[in-house]
């Protein structure tokens, strides 16, 4: 399958394709140092749109994904930091290597996500109000990475011909949670996890910051 043809014809029960472009190789500048990337197909797209039944406001777990042409035949999963709330670009970072080592380079599929809410900065605790909504809750609690990573597995499937030979999670923070959470939930998804200073026992730590 041709990465434009990806929006149009990649099905999965519950997601909507919202791109596909293919990006050459070159050097990009993100926010710090920039780096080369090789060519890749960046898909976006969103899973379980719906509206929330106490706030009314549309929730949905977003993603990205990058399909390098030159697979490496790895699928990494970039479990991101604190509240999420945003697609952070799937590039696979890795802990400790700097912006220059990173997944994508080194010919891994990567996919990162929101983690089932967007960012609401018109509310006093902004990155938190998703908190009112019992499905984003849960969406951000594990069932995220437990909805996307059978996805990111089909559309590798249909972009590539085959499903990864391994699978890795990657994470620090919340994101390194969220590797917990894969390896209780998802023991058969992964073949490693890596994870760094991850955020544990989130309810009592929220008390624990008011006394902070």
């Amino acid at each position: 399958m041709s990465c434009e043809a990806v929006a149009t014809r990649f099905r999965s029960a519950g997601v909507r394709i919202v791109s596909a472009e293919r990006v050459a190789a070159g050097a990009i500048a993100p926010p710090g140092i920039a780096f080369q990337v090789p060519e890749h197909c960046v898909v976006k797209g969103a899973v379980d749109e719906r509206t929330g039944a106490v706030d009314g406001k549309p929730y949905a777990i977003g993603f990205e994904m990058r399909l390098p042409t030159s697979w490496n035949g790895r699928f990494f999963y970039q479990a991101n930091g604190g509240l999420d709330g945003f697609v952070t670009p799937a590039y696979g970072d890795i802990l400790g290597g700097g912006p220059t080592s990173n997944g994508l380079t080194k010919g891994f599929a990567v996919m990162s996500s929101d983690a089932g809410h967007a960012f609401d900065r018109s509310t006093p605790i902004g990155g938190a109000a998703f908190g009112l909504d019992p499905q984003a809750r849960r969406d951000y609690g594990y069932n995220a990475v437990a909805r996307l990573t059978p996805i990111a597995k089909s559309l590798l499937q249909s972009y590539y011909g085959k499903r990864p030979d391994t699978s890795y999670l990657v994470g620090t923070s919340n994101g390194g949670r969220h590797g917990f959470v894969a390896a209780a939930r998802l023991p058969g998804e992964y073949d490693g996890i890596l994870v760094s200073t991850p955020g544990w026992e989130l309810p009592r730590a929220a008390v624990a910051q008011v006394w902070g």
